[in-house]
């Protein structure tokens, strides 16, 4: 007789009341969820709690770290790694369930991908670079976050396939929303940059403050075809510029202060 997989949801979270109920309707299908919270001060965690027992405190050390804590509690043959912000479409519940259903031995890929749908300013963003696939869904002990403290990414051990049906993700509640998310991210961003070795000082400061921010308008809006989306695609591919603008400022800036410390 055959036995059906076991689904189990792992989301991250840190103040997201107004986010988490919608991300968790959406997977109230699954077997398992587990919530890993980093200190949430609002009603993040209570709201979680309707949903499942499995809420658990993990102080953040990076966002693949923390992924990977949320993954290594996660007890279902199947895990599915979502952001708060995010949701699965019907579409994407049927293509999961279809999947367990089939049980332990019948899927041949130890991993999926899923397209996830960036929606910006009340639009489906297509282009930008804001609709590919990324890999969301593994078998348990099949893969693993790496260490990354931003833009982590799962690292599946064995064939991949893709999963019809898409994650919708609202990452940005406006513009200013943006702007204090990218703020946030600019520190981590510029530690991994430095980790890298790469130096932003000096003659090399035009060239990475310039050129870099420069070159990410041009990859969004022309080659990525942002200029499709209209006002969306402009807004969208200047912000990522500024984006790379901060995370490169803060880089010179830490370079600055250790080449002061050095020469104290």
């Amino acid at each position: 007789m055959l036995t059906h997989s076991t689904l189990s949801v792992t989301i991250i979270t840190l103040n997201e009341k107004a986010n988490i109920r919608g991300c968790l309707d959406s997977v109230s299908f699954a077997d398992e969820i587990i919530v890993v919270d980093s200190g949430s001060t609002d009603q993040t965690c209570e709201i979680a709690r309707e949903y499942t027992e499995k809420v658990y405190f993990h102080k953040m050390r990076g966002f693949g770290a923390q992924k990977q804590y949320a993954l290594d509690q996660a007890t279902g043959d199947w895990i599915l790694s979502l952001d708060e912000d995010e949701r699965v479409t019907p579409e994407l519940r049927q293509s999961l369930l279809s999947l367990i259903k089939k049980g332990k031995d019948q899927p041949p890929y130890t991993a999926y991908t899923i397209y996830r749908r960036n929606m910006y300013l009340g639009r489906a963003m297509k282009y930008c670079g804001w609709y590919i696939p990324i890999l969301r869904l593994l078998r348990k002990g099949c893969g693993h976050f790496n260490e990354k403290l931003v833009h982590e990414e799962i690292l599946a051990d064995g064939p991949v396939g893709h999963l019809e049906g898409d994650i919708i993700h609202v990452p940005y509640r406006d513009v200013f929303h943006h702007m204090e998310k990218m703020r946030s991210y600019a520190s981590l961003d510029a530690t991994q940059v430095l980790e890298k070795g790469r130096k932003v000082y000096g003659w090399r400061a035009p060239v990475h403050l310039l050129g870099r921010p420069a070159w990410k308008f041009v990859e969004k809006y022309f080659l990525q075809q942002g200029f499709r989306e209209g006002i969306h695609g402009l807004i969208l591919s200047a912000m990522a510029s500024l984006g790379v603008f901060l995370i490169y400022v803060h880089c010179w800036h830490l370079q600055r202060l250790r080449m002061n410390g050095r020469r104290e």
